[in-house]
């Protein structure tokens, strides 16, 4: 940790991976650091002659709008390489999330480093903090082509076996509502409502969206794993639902039972 001088950190050093700087997120930090929060200190590579800015871009351009002549900054010493280095790995659990471009552009600096180029995609992902698979896509524009055709195609089978298992649970739920016309009456009360109809529509189109977005990530395993999390809570809550409406109708069934029964015993009695 050191005390420097704002205006002996350089930012033009190729440690800069994202594409562009967010200028409402830089007035946001400004109005916050204002009223008084603190901040995380912006982290330097220093050369012996530079401080080479490798994480913190828009928290330094709101010290220069708030005039700052000097602040506390966290440093290491190394050189401009290394300083390209450990931005690459900035931003990936803090910060403003990275967008597609921005990875991709992480992926081009790291290629862009003299012999990197000749490095795996297995090594160029673990400098970079993302996945091989998206490394590759950018290193190669076909291999990104056929795997979005691949993820498309997978999508696409996967919400063919979502449709039809849904249409297949409509099916057997007609089914089992569909009885003779003299028990008719024993069933009546509990059809889905109008409002678990809408809910699982909802919930159908909730699927398909998630499916969607996993189309569109480059962390497929991730998203995949919160979403079966989500289906799983779903699904026992179905379960719960389901169990309560059957303890429901096998109690009105008992009822209706004993009624048709007291019936008969009256018109017993009349004869």
């Amino acid at each position: 940790m050191r005390n420097v001088k704002l205006n002996d950190i350089r930012i033009d050093g190729g440690t800069q991976c994202r594409v562009e700087i967010d200028q409402a997120l830089i007035y946001q930090y400004v109005e916050r650091m204002k009223e008084g929060d603190e901040f995380p200190m912006i982290e330097a590579v220093y050369d012996g002659a530079t401080y080479w800015l490798t994480d913190g871009f828009h928290r330094y351009h709101a010290f220069k709008l708030l005039g700052l002549k000097n602040i506390e900054i966290k440093y290491k010493p190394g050189t401009q390489q290394d300083a390209i280095l450990a931005a690459l790995k900035a931003n990936n659990k803090h910060g403003k999330n990275l967008s597609i471009a921005d990875k991709e552009n992480k992926v081009r600096i790291a290629l862009a480093i003299e012999g990197y180029d000749k490095k795996s995609d297995y090594e160029i992902a673990k400098i970079c903090e993302l996945s091989q698979s998206f490394v590759a896509g950018v290193r190669s524009p076909e291999k990104k082509e056929k795997q979005r055709q691949a993820k498309e195609k997978n999508i696409q089978k996967q919400a063919e076996k979502l449709k039809a298992e849904k249409q297949a649970d409509t099916s057997q739920t007609s089914s089992e509502n569909t009885t003779p016309r003299e028990n008719t009456d024993k069933n009546v009360g509990f059809e889905p409502s109008k409002e678990e109809l809408d809910a699982n529509e909802l919930a159908m189109q909730a699927d398909m969206e998630m499916l969607y977005k996993l189309l569109e990530s480059d962390e497929p395993l991730k998203l995949a794993h919160e979403e079966i999390t989500r289906l799983n809570l779903r699904v026992a809550q179905l379960e719960t639902r389901l169990s309560s409406l059957m303890t429901e109708k096998n109690e009105a069934v008992k009822d209706a039972k004993r009624a048709q029964a007291q019936l008969d015993k009256i018109k017993r009695a009349k004869k």
